[in-house]
């Protein structure tokens, strides 16, 4: 099952836009944190002339600038989109792995099982424990078959990548935050749960769109089952790694205004002294305490920034590893990496390939990530002669490249 990413809000309004060959309807409801309970917008759109053709948005750019036109004349404030990709280029299967696995060691088996060859298109893929993610067909989970103490069945789906960029484009030009891109069957079968209706009043569900799907979109806000293709698990981190930040700068911030509030009614103190005593001698010790209290404060605020610095700088160098380490998962089928080295800024990959383009496709790849100062670069490429009959000639090639500096 997903998980919500984004904070709770007291209000929502949230759009589900269903493509259903030249057919599209649009449907937003509002309620609260917990539970929809109003139905804003149920209509079919009309949309400019070939701007969807056979149901595959051909113009996202053009289409998302009209629907921005037509929210914002029916003075419609979205807050996210939800949005369904045919049923016809989903595909689904599933995979039995051991029980004691981490998240992470999941997406990484499920990521080398649905691993595509280099002249395939690429695609986008999630992830559920099987029982979880809904299902065109319910009966295909029965729990006296998979259910077993030493492993568990995950089922995984996958869509081309081109469908899912086409609905970023969409939302970017229609100034919406795209939250959800599913399957259309997974869509349906949320508007058959009984859970998902139940806070809608009578008047309120005789109002219901012309198309479920789209129904179910929207309620995919309040109730997340099923894939979503959107790197929503990645997002889901960043946040958490950002929220982990705001609460360590807080608390530092707050140590230094208690150190700083401190020397300052140390100093107060010692000024009152002086009036009432006039001592001088008692007022210098004072004046030395609240010398030593500001350099207190100041060392406090310098290991704060250090330790600010060092937080970014390690958030920066493991958002650069997952975005390296996903292009090796995915494209490094004929190929064996011997190292990984990074030294400071700069990044180096040994190993071995069956065939030079192998390598020069792992390079290009590489270059696509948006992480890198200086380019990866392939400096060496050398061929080595099977050491007996029986073996294979490999390819040997070192990879460099230059990662952009951490703050």
């Amino acid at each position: 099952m997903t998980q919500r990413f984004w904070p709770r809000r007291r209000y929502r309004s949230v759009g589900g836009l269903d493509v259903c060959g030249d057919a599209v309807y649009f449907v937003v409801l509002t309620g609260s944190a917990l539970a929809a309970d109003n139905v804003r917008c149920a209509e079919r759109l009309h949309l400019p002339d070939g701007s969807v053709v056979h149901g595959q948005l051909a113009q996202p750019h053009v289409l998302g600038l009209w629907l921005k036109d037509w929210l914002s004349e029916r003075e419609l404030h979205l807050y996210d989109l939800c949005v369904a990709v045919p049923d016809a280029v989903v595909m689904r299967g599933s995979l039995r792995l051991p029980f004691d696995l981490q998240a992470e060691d999941v997406a990484f088996q499920i990521a080398a099982e649905l691993q595509a060859e280099p002249d395939q298109p690429a695609v986008c893929w999630d992830y559920a424990e099987e029982g979880h993610a809904l299902s065109a067909d319910p009966a295909a989970f029965d729990p006296k078959t998979t259910a077993d103490l030493d492993h568990r069945t995950y089922a995984w789906a996958t869509v081309p990548r081109t469908h899912v960029e086409a609905w970023q484009q969409f939302a970017l030009a229609a100034g919406l935050r795209l939250s959800a891109v599913i399957p259309r069957d997974d869509a349906l079968a949320r508007t058959q749960h009984r859970c998902s209706m139940t806070h809608f009043s009578p008047a309120m569900s005789g109002l219901a769109p012309h198309d479920d799907a789209a129904l179910g979109l929207a309620l995919g806000a309040w109730h997340e089952t099923g894939f979503n293709f959107l790197p929503h698990r990645d997002l889901k981190l960043q946040t958490q790694r950002w929220r982990w930040l705001q609460r360590m700068s807080v608390s530092s911030l707050s140590g230094v205004l208690m150190a700083v509030g401190g020397s300052v009614w140390v100093s107060q103190t010692a000024a009152n002294l002086r009036e009432k005593t006039g001592d001088l001698a008692a007022a210098e010790l004072r004046l030395k305490q609240a010398n030593s209290a500001e350099k207190e404060v100041q060392t406090a605020l310098a290991e704060t920034q250090a330790l600010g610095q060092w937080l970014r700088g390690q958030s920066m160098v493991q958002h650069q590893t997952l975005q390296w380490s996903r292009v090796l998962a995915q494209h490094s089928q004929g190929l064996w990496v011997a190292e990984i080295k990074q030294q400071q800024a700069h990044w180096l990959l040994k190993g071995e390939a069956l065939s030079a383009a192998q390598a020069q496709h792992l390079v290009q790849q590489l270059k696509g990530l948006d992480i890198w100062a200086q380019a990866p670069e392939l400096r060496h490429l050398e061929l080595s002669e099977p050491k007996s009959a029986t073996s294979l000639s490999v390819w040997h090639f070192r990879i460099e490249a230059d990662l952009k500096v951490v703050i």
